[in-house]
């Protein structure tokens, strides 16, 4: 008897784990996500996006806008999808897992110019699709525009318009450009980190460049070590 216990107690083991989720790539769930990623891709498409003329405040703020009101589906979605590519281990999660990351990392460095974010995503990306060579070279992107760099600050002359600035050295993060009003005129100053820890600045007159200041900021100060 107690054999005959043990054996239903088995069968019925075995019968509870070949009734779990499966562990194997399959179309049937892989057509459901494919279902739920269209919705978000619908979503996406429904929002609105500002004119190429929009400065880059109104672009920032509509694109947060945008990502909060379709964010709920998102992380629902991107749960769901990791779920089932750490089940899986289905090739078409993780390429859709590593798309998804690009596309976080593309806003992080091509609109809010938080170029340490960005690469963090493109790392993530990368452990998803580790042979992509579109994801490496946006990653080598991103290390170089971290910092300014002299030889491209040095082409910064008064005179200069914003626009000639943004390709010449490109945009510091949305929270490093400060700016006040006076008398009518739009003062600005742009602030890039250096290498070094410090900081350079370039400094704007409704929207002309009037003075640059390499040392705009000093590193920090090194703490000396005592024997």
């Amino acid at each position: 008897m107690k054999n005959y216990i043990c054996l239903l107690l088995s069968a019925f083991c075995i019968a509870c784990a070949a009734s779990g989720p499966p562990t194997q790539p399959n179309d049937r769930e892989w057509n459901l996500l494919m279902a739920d990623y269209q919705w978000l891709e619908t979503l996406r498409k429904a929002q609105v996006f500002p004119p190429a003329t929009a400065s880059r405040k109104q672009q920032i703020e509509a694109r947060l806008s945008n990502m909060q009101k379709i964010e709920p589906v998102y992380v629902a979605f991107i749960d769901k999808l990791r779920e089932y590519e750490e089940r899986t281990h289905d090739p078409r999660g993780s390429q859709l897992l590593a798309k998804e990351k690009v596309a976080l990392g593309d806003e992080y460095m091509n609109v809010l110019s938080r170029y340490d974010r960005a690469i963090s995503l493109y790392r993530e990306a990368q452990q998803y699709d580790p042979n992509n060579a579109a994801i490496a070279q946006r990653i080598s992107a991103a290390e170089q525009r971290r910092f300014v760099a002299v030889s491209a600050f040095a082409n910064v002359k008064s005179g200069m318009k914003e626009d000639d600035v943004r390709s010449t050295v490109g945009l510091p993060r949305e929270d490093w450009i400060k700016q006040v009003v006076q008398n009518n005129r739009v003062y600005s100053v742009w602030i890039y980190p250096k290498s070094d820890g410090g900081a350079a600045a370039i400094y704007f007159d409704n929207g002309v460049v009037y003075h640059t200041n390499w040392n705009a900021a000093a590193p920090p100060a090194q703490t000396q070590s005592t024997k």
